[in-house]
């Protein structure tokens, strides 16, 4: 790879970081108005509009209050001034990071919602409608507003405190699931509200001549957990493929994660294991494309594996610099990953089809 330019790389890794998002989204769009007749299905008409499941209406009300826009805004102003007053340089950028990412956010998503002009769910029956540019209400649902700013202000402060990350993603994924079940979007809007607000995010938080690079990172990171989140999605609400093409991607999906692993050991074994090297980004691509060609979804695996190709030329664009760590996290990281490995093992045997959307 070294002796491909590194502008060639750059591209390679937007188009196809790009294409698995479109792929990603393609087959999520299988999944709005079934999704849509679901939680009209368990939403009570008369008298109060309020979903009869406690889970979904507790998940709907506190999702929406904590993506409110002003909400997140008094968050980001708080963290400013505590930072400011306390002398915590790292606390106060990141509020007025997250502010940044939250302004860049607000104005692209507000923008593409009004020039797509896509209905919300309640004016959406028959899924036939027509998109174009429109002021409106209840005509800009895509991309979800609050879902972005989330995803923005959840991205700035992952990568500012990397040990709340996963913690802060996490409300924001929250968020995402609370627009779904109150009814204001379709499964494809929060997906994109995601996509943008983590991007908005990324960039916010470097340093503004690195946009292009960030931007890149951004496209990266969001192929990824889209194609990660369709592939949960279809494994849980779709039956395996019956017949010789759903046997031969389940065959391929073990050998091939199966590979990654034993990669991983003997790495482990020669005690050269680095998240840097090329065998462990191959083993990462061997597992990750493998529990893709095990859903027997084709909409799964192209996006996996344009996800996996960005993954891999952005390994020679992107130096990793070692650093000091205790020795037991290798340990700790590798027995995470197998945990993973596990559980997504068992989604796809025993979760297969367990919530049917049609």
């Amino acid at each position: 790879m070294s002796f491909v330019p590194h502008y060639v790389s750059r591209i390679t890794v937007a188009v196809s970081s790009s294409l698995a998002l479109a792929v990603a989204f393609l087959g999520l769009s299988q999944f709005d108005l079934p999704v849509v007749r679901y939680i009209r299905s368990v939403t009570a008409q008369i008298p109060s509009q309020k979903l009869i499941m406690p889970w979904m209406a507790f998940t709907s009300d506190a999702g929406n209050w904590i993506g409110e826009g002003t909400h997140l805004v008094v968050f980001s102003l708080i963290l400013a001034v505590a930072g400011w007053v306390f002398s915590q340089s790292t606390v106060m950028k990141s509020g007025i990071d997250t502010l940044l990412a939250h302004g860049l956010a607000a104005l692209v998503v507000n923008g593409l919602k009004h020039l797509i002009g896509r209905p919300r769910p309640k004016f959406a029956h028959s899924g036939e409608w027509q998109i174009a540019p429109s002021f409106v209400s209840g005509f800009d649902s895509f991309p979800s507003g609050h879902t972005a700013v989330s995803f923005a202000v959840a991205t700035v402060l992952a990568k500012r405190f990397p040990l709340i990350g996963p913690l802060c993603l996490g409300i924001a994924v929250f968020v995402m699931f609370s627009r779904i079940f109150r009814g204001s979007h379709f499964p494809t809007d929060v997906m994109g509200g995601a996509v943008f607000g983590a991007l908005s995010g990324t960039i916010a938080a470097a340093p503004l001549k690195q946009w292009r690079a960030s931007l890149l990172e951004g496209l990266l990171h969001t192929a990824i957990g889209a194609s990660a989140g369709l592939a949960l999605l279809w494994t849980v609400s779709r039956p395996a493929e019956e017949g010789t093409p759903g046997i031969l991607l389940i065959a391929l999906g073990l050998a091939s994660t199966m590979s990654g692993l034993w990669v991983r050991r003997v790495e482990w074994v020669k005690r050269q294991a680095s998240d840097a090297g090329l065998p462990a980004k191959a083993s990462m691509i061997l597992i990750a494309y493998g529990l893709a060609s095990m859903t027997t979804s084709f909409y799964v695996v192209a996006a996996a594996g344009f996800s996996c190709l960005a993954y891999w030329v952005n390994g020679a664009l992107v130096s990793v610099e070692a650093k000091p760590c205790p020795e037991t996290w290798p340990a700790v990281k590798e027995g995470l990953l197998l945990a993973m490995v596990l559980l997504s093992l068992l989604i796809l045997y025993a979760g297969r089809g367990i919530m049917s959307f049609r």
